[in-house]
């Protein structure tokens, strides 16, 4: 039923014939068992730009690393 119904939406959404020849097709090769869903997934998507998510690292300090750390900074700028 998903599998439809984002069939449903890129069709609806398919500018040229040839686009939605495609579709057609690969809807058609999942309903008679030639393709998995995964394969189907990719056939519907190929044209779309792949988002993925990244996180960065969050870098983190003891609290004793911190105050050392300040001290130093505080030192210096006391000094100049």
């Amino acid at each position: 039923m998903a599998a439809y119904s984002q069939y449903s939406t890129k069709f609806d959404k398919a500018s040229t014939d040839e686009e939605k020849e495609s579709l057609n097709h690969a809807i058609s090769s999942l309903h008679r068992g030639e393709i998995s869903y995964e394969e189907f997934y990719n056939l519907i998507n190929k044209g779309q730009v792949e988002k993925r998510f990244h996180r960065s690292q969050i870098t983190t300090s003891r609290k004793f690393e911190y105050r050392r750390k300040e001290q130093k900074q505080d030192r210096l700028k006391r000094h100049k």
